[in-house]
């Protein structure tokens, strides 16, 4: 299990049953996360002979007729339940989540508003190539 994951135990893990969740997930083999935006609808708990570990069954917001993915505690980096406004609103919710220090992360900020150098906008008057 990566030591950068999140803590999932039983009592944890079943207040996010039936909660729409963004989920940072890594693995091994891929060098950057992947985010999926689910709803959970099952949690299998760790037992004794358990094949694969803990995970979640997610299904796809508004998917009516699907098979449940799952979703593995050791590979979940981050998870964040989505409110309403978050669901339907601008849908920039990765900025307003706390990522781990990540030395690979190249992320711009975002510009200032309303400084000398910024317009109200956020146009810098300059041309995009």
């Amino acid at each position: 299990m990566n030591s950068a994951c999140a803590a999932l135990d039983a009592q944890s893990a079943l207040r996010y049953l039936g909660q729409t969740v963004l989920i940072e997930m890594v693995f091994e083999e891929e060098p950057d996360p992947i985010w999926r935006w689910v709803r959970v609808v099952g949690v299998v708990l760790p037992a004794e002979g358990l094949r694969g570990g803990p995970h979640f069954l997610t299904l796809k917001p508004g998917a009516e007729k699907a098979f449940a993915d799952e979703a593995f505690w050791e590979n979940i980096r981050t998870i964040r339940v989505m409110r309403y406004r978050d669901r339907h609103g601008s849908g920039n919710v990765l900025d307003r989540i706390a990522h781990p220090n990540d030395p690979r992360s190249r992320a711009a900020l975002p510009a200032r508003r309303n400084s000398p150098t910024v317009p109200a906008n956020g146009s810098t008057g300059a041309a995009n190539p």
